[in-house]
């Protein structure tokens, strides 16, 4: 499909996809304002890393963002959520996980922890709440760290000082009893060892204490959450606009897929296409508010120059083979062809030619009421009646033809005279009638048969139509019945 192809299709379809539009935007908008709004509450937390000194390292920096990304994750961890829950009656682990998310900020020591629901002042108090939760933990399980390390220290310090004493009561006893002195200088070189080791056990105790007493919290709430007027669900301009590029997007599909399926020929530059033939003429249909006449326009109705441009472009159809017969039908009842068929043939007899209109549609016959013909008058079918007979090649009855002559003439010369050849010049005057317009002629349909389908394609109706084109006249135009859907 090109560009221009499809540009056709939607400016033809372009009502149709402005409902789609309208409808998509409509309907979102519509179930947004039905839907429970939801209100979301955060609380910042800020997350660092103490050290000795009075400026912090690039080393404790990263490890300050490394934890950020670990304190949001242990945020929405069980632990946490199930001691919330226990808080308020009736509120499950399960709905809170639903509800509550953290959210590390980029490149900062920041984390947020979000929570939605239904009531903003709830949304708050669960956001502040799950914090303060997460901060007592976490303190509770450095506490625990800082408490079992003290004690490890501790006990490092008291076994020390214990080794201590009993290597300085050995060198003690070994210089009264006036011991060999190598035994005593191992001793006080162990000695020197362990007082240098408890020193050591000292120094990192008390480091241990200095450093819990600055670290303080390596969490802190630097923007408790509060209550919002304005939900974060649904959003309704953003859902509003969402629909609308939706609704526009399946309108400009199902314009496509309409006109990918519809059948129907709507223009004469469709039908040709369709046909490969070339469109003589277009007939406006009648307006009854106008006035216009059906039969015959004249003037400056539009349908006069309509059947002008109609009759001239039939001419030009035959210019080495002048046309003689037209047929004229349509797709199904109703659509105006026994109207285009009389209006046909009336202005091929204002142009000079001696013009016959017959009406071979024996279901809704409409020629007859067209030129104000009675309804009873000797038609098509009267004259299919007459030459239900055609000449025999021979005689049907052996047994005739041994018969002697009867005052000199053979049966098959009765025969002859009986079935002979008919003269279309004479023939057809008892069916066709004048219509008060020169060089016209009008064969209405007569009675109607029972079974017009049989009728028609009868050998009768082709012989006398085969006589109707060898009349002497110079336009034949046949008003047939239509092709499909027919009506009873």
């Amino acid at each position: 499909m090109t560009i221009e192809q499809l540009w056709k299709i939607l400016k033809k379809q372009w009502k149709f996809i402005l409902l789609c539009f309208l409808l998509g935007g409509i309907g979102t908008f519509g179930g947004s304002k039905l839907m429970k709004p939801v209100y979301q509450s955060t609380t910042l937390i800020r997350v660092s890393v103490s050290s000795g000194t009075s400026q912090a390292s690039y080393d404790n920096l990263l490890a300050s963002e490394e934890l950020v990304a670990t304190e949001a994750d242990l945020a929405t961890s069980t632990p946490v959520l199930s001691e919330v829950a226990s808080h308020y009656p009736g509120l499950t682990v399960s709905v809170l996980v639903t509800e509550v998310s953290a959210t590390p900020k980029a490149n900062t020591q920041l984390f947020g922890i979000a929570v939605t629901d239904p009531s903003p002042t709830q949304a708050a108090t669960l956001a502040n709440d799950i914090a303060g939760t997460l901060i007592k933990q976490q303190l509770q399980a450095i506490g625990q760290q800082n408490s079992q390390a003290q004690q490890n220290l501790q006990l490092n310090i008291d076994q020390t000082a214990k080794q201590i004493n009993q290597t300085t009561a050995q060198i003690s006893a070994l210089q009264a009893s006036k011991t060999d002195q190598t035994q005593i200088s191992l001793l006080q070189a162990k000695l020197t060892g362990l007082q240098q080791q408890y020193s050591q056990w000292q120094s990192a105790l008390a480091q241990l204490e200095l450093s819990q007493a600055q670290s303080g919290k390596i969490m802190q709430i630097t923007q408790p959450a509060e209550p919002t007027s304005k939900p974060v669900r649904p959003n309704i301009p953003l859902n509003t606009g969402g629909g609308l590029l939706v609704g526009l997007f399946l309108g400009v599909l199902l314009a496509l897929l309409i006109e990918q399926l519809d059948t129907h020929v709507r223009t004469p530059e469709e039908l040709t296409q369709l046909l490969a033939w070339p469109t003589l003429a277009t007939i406006w249909r009648h307006d009854s508010a106008k006035m216009e006449n059906l039969i015959g326009p004249t003037g400056h109705e539009p349908n006069a120059e309509a059947y002008r441009i109609l009759r001239t472009n039939i001419g030009f159809l035959g210019v080495d083979k002048p046309v003689r017969s037209i047929i004229v039908t349509s797709a199904l009842p109703g659509e105006g062809k026994s109207t285009i068929a009389a209006n046909l043939a009336i202005f091929m007899a204002r142009a000079g030619k001696n013009t016959l209109l017959i009406d071979v549609d024996l279901r809704r016959p409409m020629q007859h009421t067209l030129f104000n013909l009675p309804q009873e008058r000797a038609g098509l079918s009267n004259a299919v009646l007459a030459l239900g007979r055609p000449k025999p090649p021979q005689s049907p009855f052996p047994q005739i033809m041994k018969m002697p002559p009867q005052n000199g003439i053979t049966p098959y010369t009765l025969l002859e005279q009986q079935y002979g050849d008919i003269d279309p010049h004479t023939f057809l005057e008892p069916f066709v009638c004048g219509v008060g317009i020169p060089n016209l002629w009008v064969m209405p349909s007569g009675p109607l048969p029972p079974n017009p389908s049989e009728f028609l394609e009868s050998q009768s109706t082709k012989r006398l139509l085969a006589v109707a084109a060898d009349c002497g006249v110079e336009m034949l135009i046949i008003d047939a019945p239509p092709l499909t859907g027919v009506k009873v």
